[in-house]
């Protein structure tokens, strides 16, 4: 699997769109019966549709269903009893305090991605990504962002928006406006993409409305909990912090975080040189995009909108750190399971930093060296790891791929072998840290 397909993070925003619901909260738990029932789906879409180009709403359609199998296919969901256990609690509150709400028929996938992301593909299904509990602070805050996705469902907002998109690829006003730039001897490529610019414009312009109107029903369906009606703001301001610092907000000192006694820091493990980049600028994959197309409105004007709204609080918010530490110790598991080192090594370096280390974070900081020296070995580690970019707004995990690329084969195994020195006392009863403090120790004899 290419690198858990972190091209989906390049949107840092949760996407906040939905599917209809019917009568009782349904999570699968078996493969084969998701991909039946997507089969299923895709036909009912198709017959329901009825209007111009309907051949290429079909091929909208298809490639969504494609999508959903190839991440199904590549493991990319996790499943999860304690996940699925929680989710059901979360929705069932949602419906017990809105009767009329069908939660029947629907599909809630848990997705690896790190990315605080929420979103739904218009067929009825749901997909809820682990980094999500990252940043959300309550519960609450969890079920205004559910109730916002099934406000767009409500509203037909996502199928509704790939046939305006198609309509307005075909329009005849577009179609001449083509023609032209085709026929433009000079400034030909400038022309297409200004026409360009202008169609995605226009779709953009009808997704800020969009999210508008969804967070006015999400209000709603929301109000009627038990739930702290200052999340509806509050989950967004929350959100908000990822567009003004990034999703990797944490400087890690690294310098002194893995420093020893018997093997000081060594300062060029930092060293940012310029043959360390590439010539042609890259894909940020955790960039928040900036420009007038970005897919949702000002938040500020959202969250101002939301707490007019939110001035008495139903409940005491809902205390959901339980869910949060699990997932993100899965989480972990599955970065390091999947290659994606350099994001688990900022992860577990934050917590050491923070005071929040235990046995399991240890364990997986010791683990991460382990496999940074086994792709150092078999050079491979560019496959895994990206190289440092310029042009990232990323700067703290910048800096980690740059220390991890910096380090040569034998400091890696010295600091793996260091850590298990460090923490020898504390956790060496640990069968899983003997184990490591065993590898490294032959390494280094």
């Amino acid at each position: 699997m290419k690198n858990i397909k972190l091209k989906s993070i390049i949107i840092l925003f949760l996407l906040f769109f939905v599917f209809d619901l019917s009568s009782q909260v349904y999570i699968p738990k078996n493969k084969q019966l998701i991909l039946d029932d997507l089969e299923k789906r895709y036909d009912n879409s198709v017959s329901e549709f009825s209007g111009n180009y309907k051949s290429k709403v079909k091929k909208e359609f298809k490639k969504r269903k494609e999508y959903i199998e190839e991440t199904l296919l590549d493991s990319v969901f996790v499943f999860d009893h304690k996940y699925d256990t929680y989710l059901e609690g979360v929705l069932k509150n949602i419906k017990k305090a809105n009767p009329n709400l069908d939660i029947e028929n629907y599909f809630f996938l848990f997705n690896r991605d790190p990315s605080p992301n929420a979103s739904c593909f218009g067929n009825g299904f749901f997909m809820l990504n682990l980094g999500l509990f990252n940043f959300l602070k309550s519960e609450d805050e969890l079920a205004f962002i559910i109730c916002h996705e099934i406000a767009h469902q409500k509203l037909n907002h996502v199928n509704e928006s790939i046939k305006k998109r198609i309509y307005k690829a075909n329009s005849k006003e577009i179609k001449k406006k083509i023609r032209a730039s085709k026929a433009s001897v000079y400034g030909r490529s400038n022309a297409a993409r200004l026409l360009l610019k202008e169609l995605s414009y226009g779709m953009f312009k009808n997704s800020r409305k969009s999210e508008f109107e969804a967070d006015s029903l999400g209000y709603e369906i929301f109000k009627n909990t038990a739930y702290n009606l200052r999340a509806t703001a509050n989950s967004l301001e929350n959100i908000k912090s990822i567009e003004d610092k990034g999703v990797f907000k944490t400087e890690i000192k690294i310098d002194s975080l893995l420093s020893f006694d018997e093997y000081p820091f060594k300062k060029y493990w930092l060293d940012e040189e310029e043959a360390m980049f590439g010539l042609e600028e890259r894909i940020d994959d955790y960039q928040w995009d900036k420009d007038s197309l970005k897919t949702h409105p000002d938040i500020e004007e959202r969250i101002l909108k939301l707490k007019s709204l939110s001035i008495i609080d139903n409940t005491k918010t809902i205390d959901f750190d339980d869910i949060k530490s699990y997932v993100k110790n899965q989480q972990l598991k599955s970065l390091l399971y999947f290659g994606n080192i350099d994001v688990a090594l900022y992860i577990l370096l934050e917590d050491l930093q923070e005071e929040k280390e235990n046995d399991f974070t240890v364990i997986k900081l010791i683990e991460s060296f382990k496999e940074i020296y086994k792709l150092k070995n078999k050079h491979q580690l560019g496959k895994k790891i990206p190289q440092s970019s310029p042009f990232t707004k990323e700067k703290n995990l910048n800096s980690l791929r740059v220390f991890i690329h910096n380090l040569e084969i034998k400091e890696t195994r010295k600091i793996g072998y260091q850590l298990c020195l460090k923490y020898d006392k504390l956790y060496g009863g640990d069968e899983d840290f003997r184990e490591l403090k065993n590898y490294f120790e032959k390494l280094n004899n």
